[in-house]
């Protein structure tokens, strides 16, 4: 009989015990049940362990979970799987990026041959993946994310570092061990997002509450990661510093700004065919924008759309396009509209040219946020 550790659960939590000393009893507990299962062959079964006669916590009720939203991790019980949004297929990313994506997913999939069959388990009893996304916001982190568990085929349980994090002491360590316990459980993939308090170096001397919080966060997410069996993926916007220890477990996987072949690859995924467009509308042209991410050129083409149809237009001209990528770009403004009863162009075509021809376009690709369609 094969065994996962991922079979493997534990209920409860032991009152006034340090978050650290609590973590490596939990997972040293599973190791041990672990090395039991595998030596024994021993079918399911079910233990209980515990001091004294404690009053049983009342159960809460399962939360309903509405879809798109972030879970909130729930104390007692486990975080309900997303299915992804995106497909592998949708990403637009440079070569080197692709294949480091496809290496990590071909862990994954090889994993009950290598380390079952081929018994390379007892060597690395608890074989995962754990990759972290990072680079400025817009670039595709989340896409790609949700493109990972699609081509898996599996659940996504995604989280934020605020999710994590509690009023109460001792409850952020609950969470995270919270977390990875319900991806394991339900053969998910994880994805936590804005990371990058959570991945950084640990506070020597914490003279506060919350750096003392965060520290037991970061000792906890050490001892999930290592008895984790999966794939957990981590984003953050920074190239920070780092805790050592937990860089060391992960694969740093980074996003960038698109190149100009890349952002006419993702203006093109973003302009489907039932989108009325002018003849004027030029991709290579909209391309040669630069300073824009996927996530801008998605929502210039949204605003513009908007417009178009609030005005009872029939068409999207190049001049509209050209006007909100640009504004999106020079101002980040949640709105862009030309004033009432002004003509939609606010620059000349040379003027457009001009600027566009003195602008140097990067070299660098990218993962393009949710397309209209495909």
């Amino acid at each position: 009989m094969e065994s996962k550790t991922s079979d493997f659960f534990l209920e409860g939590t032991i009152p006034n015990v340090d978050p650290t000393d609590l973590a490596m009893f939990r997972v040293r507990l599973l190791e041990l049940i672990s090395t039991m299962v595998r030596r024994n062959r021993t079918g399911p079964f079910a233990i209980t362990a515990g001091y004294g006669s404690p009053q049983p916590a009342p159960r809460a009720p399962e939360p309903v979970q509405a879809a798109g939203v972030h879970p909130a991790p729930n104390r007692q019980g486990s975080l309900t799987p997303a299915e992804p949004q995106w497909r592998f297929d949708q990403l637009v990313l440079p070569g080197e990026t692709t294949e480091m994506l496809l290496d990590c997913l071909a862990f994954v999939q090889v994993a009950p041959t290598v380390f079952d069959r081929w018994n390379l388990r007892s060597i690395e009893p608890h074989p995962s993946v754990a990759i972290n996304f990072r680079g400025p916001p817009g670039t595709g982190k989340t896409m790609a994310a949700h493109a990972v568990a699609h081509r898996l085929n599996r659940g996504i349980i995604m989280s934020r570092l605020s999710d994590l994090e509690s009023k109460y002491h001792g409850d952020g360590p609950k969470n995270v061990v919270n977390l990875f316990e319900s991806a394991a459980a339900q053969n998910a993939v994880l994805f936590v997002d804005e990371a990058e308090s959570l991945l950084s170096r640990r506070f020597s001397q914490p003279d506060q509450a919350a750096e003392s919080a965060i520290n037991s966060m970061r000792t906890e997410l050490l001892m999930a990661l290592d008895a984790f069996d999966g794939l957990v993926i981590f984003a953050t916007n920074l190239q920070g510093s780092y805790d050592t220890a937990i860089s060391s477990r992960l694969t740093h996987v980074d996003f960038h700004l698109p190149g100009r072949q890349a952002r006419k690859e993702i203006w093109s995924k973003h302009l489907p065919a039932e989108l009325p467009l002018a003849a004027d509308v030029d991709v290579d042209a909209l391309a040669a924008i630069d300073g824009v991410t996927g996530r801008d050129i998605k929502e210039a083409v949204l605003r513009a759309a908007v417009s178009a149809a609030r005005r009872g237009m029939q068409e999207l001209s190049m001049e509209l396009l050209t006007c909100q990528i640009r504004r999106i770009r020079s101002t980040g403004a949640d709105d862009v509209q030309p004033a009432t009863g002004a003509p939609d162009l606010v620059a000349t075509k040379a003027e457009i040219d001009a600027r566009l021809t003195s602008r140097e376009p990067t070299n660098t690709s990218v993962v393009t946020p949710k397309a209209s369609r495909v």
